[in-house]
């Protein structure tokens, strides 16, 4: 309360006549301060407005190329396109805040400064201008006043007292006395009054440039708060932060992108036996015709079953993993085990933050229990399949094995014989090597007629193609039908989110009973597709 109280120190305390001159310089050094603080934000503004359009337009330009280059040739999605287009939004906010800083310090921070300086420097020069005017007409009177002095002694020197001294002495006189009382008003009144009205210029001109510094500096500040909040929300919009979900969405998206009958057929090769007959023989030569088709299958059934039971142990630990961390989640998100600590802190704020950390926890948990649980309901059902799968290719080879019993011991010898006739063909001489292939020629075709006679009126079903075919059909639908729930339970927790319910007990009774529903009857209601549509689908289960 003192230091508001008291008066404040001012110019007019001191009478010494370099009062003026100290005031005139502070001024002057004052408002060359403003006038480097409105340059400084003349120059900041440009610079701010140069790096927005410059920044806009790197945007511009990576957008255009990233239409070009990537999205024109890949359909791309997930956590990795959705961070790029978070920075390519990012750099058009910033440049758009760029924009915004340089309006607001041109137009509220410039002008108004060099406005200010400008009605400070017109006053400054009318001020000295008033106390030039003053000091010469003072200066005039002094001279005025001696020069009657000169007179009046002159007069008084050679005529002495007469009526032209008279005259003299009271013009000297009123004289004198003008000029006296215009110097003490001058003195008392005006030159303070031109001290307190400069000094008033000098208060104005401090503290507008403090409130501009000021005015500055918030802005300065605003624009930071405003890019942290914005860089703190920098991946909001990916939903799919895993890279192995980011893979398999786009796999499952192979076939919508491109066109099916576009993609190349997978042939299974195996091994083949292809007989060294005689190509100037018409017999041969017949038998050869009928050969040209034909490829003996070795070890297929065995190594297509032996992958189905590998399939179906890993099929079965991974079931045993997912029950572990079912039991774990089960624990963490049961109602009846939660616990939220309901005690009173010392700090309000930190004991909500602990309190939504947990609720956070708890729906990210049964978030990930559904997700389990589905992942569940399709193994099993996959299991199943697979199961079911190696019964119907243990009965398929069991009745293979038995339809073409009498074709192998017809043909154990024909194969005897070849492999005879390769082994001593390189030791034999040339008759022999005649003779052994004219025998091998003869229960070749004599053979092969009857075999195919016999095999004329059966359908021989691949059993290799027809697993890959169910195989690989079976895997589209359940990943069809796992995204599917994926995106339902995503779409219901947004919308759950979206209108401010935390209650943790929102969800069905009994998520895995029914998807396991759902999966089992999507799987037996669908027909098998035609062997073109499973083409592509049997070259991403071979790789």
């Amino acid at each position: 309360m003192a230091s508001n109280s008291r008066r404040r120190f001012s110019f007019l305390d001191f009478s010494h006549p370099q009062v003026w001159h100290k005031l005139v310089e502070y001024t002057e050094v004052t408002i060359s301060l403003a006038q480097l603080i409105t340059d400084f934000t003349n120059q900041w503004a440009r610079i701010c407005l140069g790096t927005s359009a410059q920044l806009q337009q790197l945007v511009n330009d990576f957008r255009k190329k990233t239409h070009s280059e990537v999205r024109a040739k890949c359909q791309l999605g997930g956590m990795m396109y959705d961070i790029w287009e978070s920075l390519l939004l990012e750099s058009e906010i910033e440049a758009q805040s760029l924009q915004k800083v340089a309006h607001v310090m041109e137009q509220l921070i410039y002008r108004k400064l060099a406005t200010c300086i400008n009605n400070k420097a017109l006053q400054l020069s009318i001020y000295k201008d008033n106390r030039r005017d003053l000091d010469e007409i003072l200066s005039k009177g002094h001279e005025f006043v001696k020069e009657l002095q000169n007179k009046y002694a002159a007069v008084y020197n050679t005529a002495g007292v007469t009526v032209d001294a008279d005259v003299f002495h009271n013009e000297y006189m009123l004289e004198l006395v003008g000029v006296n009382s215009l110097y003490s008003k001058y003195k008392y009144n005006i030159l303070p009054e031109l001290l307190q009205g400069m000094e008033k210029s000098q208060l104005e001109t401090i503290d507008t440039i403090c409130q501009n510094i000021q005015m500055m500096a918030s802005v300065l500040q605003e624009y930071h708060e405003q890019r942290q909040s914005s860089f703190a929300s920098f991946v909001v919009t990916s939903r799919i932060t895993n890279a192995n979900e980011e893979l398999e969405t786009y796999i499952c998206t192979i076939d919508e992108m491109n066109d099916s009958s576009t993609s190349t057929p997978v042939h299974i090769q195996f091994e083949s036996f292809v007989s060294p007959v005689n190509s100037n023989s018409h017999v041969q030569n017949s038998v050869s015709n009928n050969n040209n088709n034909e490829q003996l299958i070795i070890y297929a059934t065995p190594v297509i079953q032996m992958q189905l039971s590998s399939h179906c142990k890993e099929t079965l630990n991974r079931l045993k993993d997912i029950k572990k961390e079912k039991l774990s989640l089960l624990a963490i998100v049961n109602p009846q085990t939660l616990k939220i600590p309901v005690k009173q802190h010392n700090d309000q704020q930190q004991s909500d933050k602990k309190i939504l950390s947990q609720i956070s926890d708890l729906m990210k948990g049964k978030h990930h229990l559904r997700l389990i649980e589905l992942e569940e309901s399709v193994l099993l059902a996959q299991q199943d399949l697979l199961k079911s799968r190696r019964q119907s290719m243990s009965s398929n080879a069991d009745n293979g094995h038995d339809a073409h019993k009498r074709s192998s011991k017809n043909m154990k010898g024909l194969w005897r014989d070849a492999f005879r006739a390769l082994k001593t063909s390189a030791s034999s001489s040339g008759s022999g090597d005649n003779e052994n292939l004219s025998a091998f020629v003869r229960r070749l075709s004599s053979r092969k007629k009857k075999h195919h006679h016999e095999e004329e009126d059966e359908t021989i079903i691949d059993p290799v193609y027809e697993t890959l075919r169910i195989a690989a059909e079976t895997r589209k639908r359940t990943i069809a039908h796992y995204l599917q729930q994926r995106q339902q339970s995503l779409n219901q927790q947004a919308s759950l989110n979206s209108q401010g319910s935390l209650e943790p007990d929102t969800q069905p009774a009994s998520p895995r009973a029914t998807r396991q529903s759902d999966i089992n009857s999507s799987v037996r209601s669908k027909p098998p597709p035609s062997a073109s549509a499973s083409s592509s689908d049997n070259a991403r289960i071979s790789n």
